[in-house]
């Protein structure tokens, strides 16, 4: 049996822990955390302009305009609209809800700080912007973020600094020339060594200068096809030609010259089945009529101009825009001599030992 010592002090555990629980109740209904926009007073649907940058001053800035999103740097060179409204509902949907810092001592682990961060990022909308810093990774789809002139750095979540990618080309269609290798007919390249043209044999592509008794090396050719009909762009340059791209003499033009599909030729499928249902004993409903693809022959030239500090000065005459390309894309017609087409002939002492052999 208890002493009235030891009921008396149970219950007064009992009245302390009851106190106790009562205290962390109200103590945590009182300071539960704000649910606080990391964008404040800004709507994704009113945001006009979005420009970022990263450690190394790689930056892109897009704007909306009445048609989609563009890059206003290159003549409003239309981008992924879907992209970028994406990234902003990721920007506007983290909040300040979780406080990792106040100190600014730790900005630079954090890497948020004003000279030293992953990616800075501003949002424009009319007269208002603002501005946020992204650091280093927080865990699995969280990142350490701040806002512009504060000490405060919260964890945001559902989104990472390399989702900003400042290679432009990430955020629009790359695509600048596109055609089927196996549509192209003819390609001629000019450059500083001279003209050389290709044009299609059966399966493949010979050149067409080829002396007496010269053989075609054809090991350059599966290089020059595929960059005369397939070539992704770097970024735009934008709808002028600037000196700075030298298009005015151009180092290396291509001339590409394909059949372009117009439209298939239904006619004989559709009088066979007429012929079917009509009763034609010469015809039967098991017969396959092939339907005649027609075809149109077109044109396009490439003119390669100035290299520039992160690749080559390129226009398609099929393209409003100036684009810059990879220098490897240059290179392959650039570098084309007579040397690359034509086979060394065999030495007359190595036909007569073969022959003797």
């Amino acid at each position: 049996m208890l002493s009235r010592s030891n009921v008396l002090l149970l219950v007064l555990l009992v009245v302390q822990l009851v106190l106790l629980a009562i205290s962390v109740i109200t103590t945590s209904g009182t300071q539960a955390p704000t649910v606080e926009p990391i964008v404040l007073g800004m709507k994704v649907a009113d945001i006009e302009r979005l420009y970022f940058t990263d450690d190394l001053g790689n930056e892109v800035t897009v704007a909306r305009r009445e048609d989609g999103w563009a890059l206003p740097g290159a003549d409003d060179f239309p981008v992924d609209g879907d992209k970028v409204e994406a990234i902003l509902e990721k920007i506007a949907g983290m909040d300040a809800r979780r406080l990792v810092a106040t100190n600014r001592a730790n900005f630079v682990r954090l890497e948020v700080g004003d000279n030293d961060f992953r990616r800075k990022i501003m949002l424009e909308s009319g007269d208002a912007s603002v501005d946020i810093y992204l650091g280093g990774s927080g865990g699995a789809d969280s990142v350490y973020v701040r806002r512009a002139g504060e000490d405060e750095v919260y964890l945001g979540l559902g989104l990472n600094s390399w989702e900003l990618s400042t290679q432009i080309s990430t955020w629009l269609d790359s695509s600048y020339v596109t055609v089927s290798q196996d549509d192209v007919l003819e390609i001629t390249v000019q450059n500083a060594e001279g003209s050389f043209t290709f044009v299609r044999a059966d399966e493949g592509m010979i050149y067409t200068d080829l002396g007496e008794g010269e053989q075609f090396e054809d090991t350059k050719v599966p290089i020059i096809l595929r960059n005369a009909a397939t070539i992704r762009l770097l970024e735009p340059l934008g709808l002028a030609a600037l000196d700075e791209y030298e298009m005015a003499a151009p180092q290396v033009t291509v001339d590409v010259r394909y059949r372009k599909l117009v439209a298939v030729d239904e006619s004989a499928e559709v009088a066979s089945e007429s012929q079917v249902a009509e009763g034609d004993s010469e015809t039967s409903a098991d017969e396959t009529v092939d339907a005649e693809p027609e075809y149109s022959e077109e044109t396009y030239s490439l003119a390669f101009g100035a290299v520039l500090d992160d690749g080559v000065a390129l226009k398609s005459s099929d393209a409003e825009y100036y684009v810059l390309v990879r220098d490897t894309v240059f290179s392959a017609f650039n570098d084309l001599s007579r040397a690359d087409l034509v086979k060394a002939p065999e030495a007359e002492g190595e036909m007569i030992g073969e022959s003797g052999g």
